[in-house]
Order: C-alpha cells, then structure tokens, then sequence
C-alpha cells in the first residue's frame, strides 16, 4: 500500500494503522466488558474449570492481564507488577482497572511506527516487530477469555456468551 497520498492511512506490514488500532480497541472493549460480566456471577464461579487439571477461572483472569503487562514489558520495558489470583468481585474489579490501563499502553503502541522491537526473555534477547507484538497481545486475551467461557459452561454456570465480545457487537457499540 503506498502512503504517499494524502489522507492515506500508515501502514503496519500491510495492516493499517487504522486496523491495528480498532482490534486493539476491541480487545480493550472485549477486555472491559468480559470482567464486568466475571464480577456479576456468583464468587464460586472464580473456581470452574473447563477440565480436572485446566487453570480455574480465576487463575485465567489473572493470566490475561499478567499477560498484557508481559506485552508492556516487551514493548517498554516496564517492571513486573505482583498479581494474586481475584478471591473475590473486589479482586476481580482491581485486575480490570489494571488490565484497562495495559491496554491503554497497546492502544498508544498502536500508534508507533511498526519498528522492531528488542526485548529480553527466558531464551535471551528477542526481536519481533511492534505488530508481533500487538497482534499476540489481542489473540491472548481473546484465547483465555473463551477458556474461561467454555469453565463456565461446562460447569453449568454460563453468564457468558463470546458472542457478546466478538467484532460484530464492538461494531454496534461503536455506533452507539
């Protein structure tokens, strides 16, 4: 795609920018609203699991927004931060407000030039493109929140429907 006319959007590797920030910005909505829901159900929920030895509910959220500080850390290099498994709706409600300000940090690398990014980790240092990054970071939180769907179900207490998260309702709530 050439950027050279004007009103043409930047790209990122083919993707534009304009692109990469609307699934950050659903992943960031989907993220929002999927805890809401969480803090709804009964605390007990905390502890479905979709298989004997699968991560609980409550391990999963806590793992979704470890998961987005480790994309804070790769693109920043910002210190980990300690995070406990939610006990209970107040937990919950304090992992989101931290997940919702790790998104607002993808939303802002969304809109960097798609650089190569250099980053350390268990295997030594690492470098991925900005995208990479940004990409895995959306892909993560949307995998753990349907293992967390499919505990719920499977543990016959629902109170969460995908369908609720997915593009197609972020392009309503966008009109909103």
């Amino acid at each position: 795609m050439d950027d050279s006319h004007s009103g043409s959007p930047r790209t990122l590797r083919g993707i534009t920018a304009s692109a990469s920030s609307r699934a950050l910005r659903h992943c960031a909505w989907a993220d929002a609203k999927f805890f809401d829901a969480l803090a709804t159900l009964p605390e007990a929920a905390l502890d479905a699991r979709y298989a004997p030895t699968a991560w609980s509910v409550r391990q999963l959220a806590v793992h979704i927004v470890e998961g987005a500080e480790w994309y804070a850390y790769c693109l920043r290099g910002r210190p980990w931060t300690e995070m406990q498994a939610p006990r209970d709706h107040a937990d919950l409600r304090m992992l989101a407000e931290r997940l919702a300000a790790l998104n607002a940090l993808l939303l802002e690398e969304g809109d960097l030039p798609d650089d190569r990014v250099t980053f350390d980790d268990e295997d030594g240092p690492r470098t991925v493109m900005r995208s990479t990054l940004l990409a895995q970071a959306c892909l993560h939180s949307i995998e753990h929140r349907t293992q967390i769907a499919c505990a719920l179900e499977v543990s016959g207490i629902g109170g969460v429907v995908l369908d609720d998260y997915d593009l197609w309702a972020f392009e309503v709530h966008e009109r909103i």
